[in-house]
């Protein structure tokens, strides 16, 4: 793995200028964020961070990493998802369309192999091997944490830092144990997410893109590719509840999202304000503060499953049944009284104001 350190500074070299090119093309393309009720920030920003991203990955992997043919369908199959949210961000497309073409690329995912054969050990009964149902239940994952990338990526910084948090985490596991232009790649995928925050989180509007649907549901096909990969596909190198903890954050923010959205009669698919950075931020905390606070919470939660994962990794029922005690406790905090936690937190915050007074 040390004789790729050097290629990972070409990744962010690279990252750099693609994303320095299309800004200008950004304008050209009418790919651009406009102020809105539901959108605060100042002036157009370009949405051309999650193209870059893609672009910067896979032609660094060309370049620099020996990689089997699979990837090249993998490359091509998140290209398609790419493409397709970027047609979203410039042309707002039916949630319909969307879930097709995400579904499509699932199925085309495992067909080439990569796919759901085996959950683990979730009940301590034995493994739950899905035989025929495999390649539907791949396609349904990897539909599943495209769109909970899309929907968690609400304030800057958010859909990078998580993915950052379940990439990287994955990465650490996958040390000494897959092939190292296996883990480079996963490297590679950090690399050029942390150039993209940089142009995320600044402060200067000259240079400031955002994600996009583009960014988002690419960052959510990849995560979702490289957590079956890694747990499936005769590597075995986690287990299928690790998998649970290194995404947590973004599925249990999706699920409780659709589920309050339902329970209320509306589409799951409906944009609202009632994401876990909307409580936080009506709770008084600031974007920046909300994000770290959220960034905290998953990098415990991924802490939570890569300790699991290595002190007690014969237990997956374990980790299963504390993934979903943590998922019960996320969901009556957040959306069963979400109101009151914005509240306290919102006091707590006024206290402290108070003390330092």
């Amino acid at each position: 793995m040390m004789h790729y350190l050097p290629s990972l500074a070409g990744v962010a070299v690279l990252s750099v200028l693609i994303t320095r090119m299309l800004i200008p093309m950004s304008h050209l393309m009418g790919l651009l964020d406009r102020p809105s009720d539901r959108k605060a920030h100042m002036g157009t920003v370009p949405l051309i961070g999650g193209i870059s991203i893609y672009l910067s990955v896979v032609i660094s992997s060309v370049a620099f990493l020996d990689l089997p043919e699979t990837f090249i369908g993998i490359a091509l199959i998140c290209g398609l998802v790419t493409f397709i949210g970027a047609l979203d961000d410039r042309y707002p497309m039916h949630a319909v369309y969307r879930l097709v073409v995400q579904l499509i690329a699932g199925l085309a995912i495992a067909s080439i192999g990569v796919k759901v054969t085996n959950l683990g050990n979730l009940f301590a009964l034995g493994n739950l091997h899905l035989g025929l149902l495999a390649i539907p239940f791949t396609a349904i994952a990897i539909t599943g944490l495209c769109n909970a990338y899309n929907m968690v990526d609400g304030i800057d910084g958010l859909a990078g830092g998580l993915t950052l948090v379940s990439v990287g985490s994955l990465l650490f596991l996958t040390l000494g144990k897959a092939p190292d232009n296996e883990t480079a790649l996963l490297a590679f995928l950090c690399t050029s997410i942390l150039t993209f925050m940089v142009f995320n989180l600044t402060l200067r509007s000259k240079i400031k893109v955002f994600m996009g649907d583009a960014g988002s549901t690419f960052l959510g096909c990849a995560v979702a590719i490289a957590m079956i990969y890694f747990s499936q596909s005769g590597r075995n190198i986690i287990n299928p509840a690790t998998a649970l903890w290194l995404v947590a954050i973004p599925m249990m923010d999706m699920v409780s999202t659709m589920l309050r959205r339902m329970g209320k009669g509306k589409s799951p698919f409906r944009a609202d304000r009632t994401h876990l950075h909307h409580v936080l931020m009506r709770g008084g905390l600031s974007q920046r503060q909300a994000l770290v606070c959220i960034l905290l919470v998953a990098l415990g939660c991924a802490l939570v499953g890569v300790f699991l994962e290595r002190v007690w990794p014969q237990h997956e029922a374990v980790s299963f049944g504390l993934w979903l005690m943590g998922f019960a406790v996320y969901f009556k905090f957040v959306v069963k009284h979400g109101f009151r936690l914005a509240k306290m937190i919102r006091r707590r915050g006024g206290a402290v104001m108070q003390v330092a007074d």
